[in-house]
């Protein structure tokens, strides 16, 4: 439970940064292919050596059930290319704000009582509370309704395990994509 708190904690450190440095122009689409190319290389050297400050992240934030070391940063990062890349800077803000504040908001919900509809392993009070921090997060970049569309939509989603070629679509993927294509309706 604790490192799931660390792992949360860290999520929307990363990403809170990550929006800053991309609104203020320091890091572009470019830059960020390039540390997810050195991220995948990482992760390799990282599967057969120890890498002082990496092997510290990985061992207090990865879970034990990854594909991969540092798959969770990695995806997180890929979830922010695909949204760049395919929809206007505002929007791909606002849906990786979505998922900063409302998948790590909704992980802190596990303490709920009422099943999430979608899922035998969620509450729906964590899906509320990353409604709720998702909206206030993506509203700092689009209308109020289309934050809340955005984020209410991409957390319901979040609570289905959807498949493609028998793989379980990552959260970090899911989220941004969904919410981004929510907003760009308003």
């Amino acid at each position: 439970m604790v490192k799931e708190l660390k792992r949360q904690v860290f999520h929307i450190l990363f990403g809170l940064v990550l929006v800053y440095l991309l609104h203020k122009d320091i890091l572009n689409l470019e830059y960020l292919f390039g540390i997810l190319l050195m991220g995948f290389v990482i992760s390799w050297i990282s599967r057969e050596r120890d890498l002082p400050a990496v092997s510290w992240f990985l061992r207090h934030l990865d879970r034990e059930r990854e594909r991969f070391p540092g798959y969770g940063a990695l995806t997180y990062v890929l979830g922010a290319i695909i949204v760049l890349g395919l929809f206007r800077k505002d929007i791909a803000l606002a849906s990786i704000m979505v998922l900063v504040l409302g998948d790590s908001f909704c992980h802190f919900g596990r303490f709920g009582k009422v099943k999430h509809p979608f899922s035998n392993f969620k509450f729906l009070e964590g899906t509320i509370m990353g409604i709720i921090a998702g909206t206030i997060g993506a509203s700092f970049f689009v209308s109020w309704q289309a934050a809340f569309f955005g984020a209410l939509v991409a957390m319901s989603v979040e609570g289905l395990d959807l498949f493609v070629l028998r793989k379980k679509i990552d959260d970090n993927l899911l989220i941004p994509f969904v919410s981004a294509i929510i907003i760009s309706l308003f």
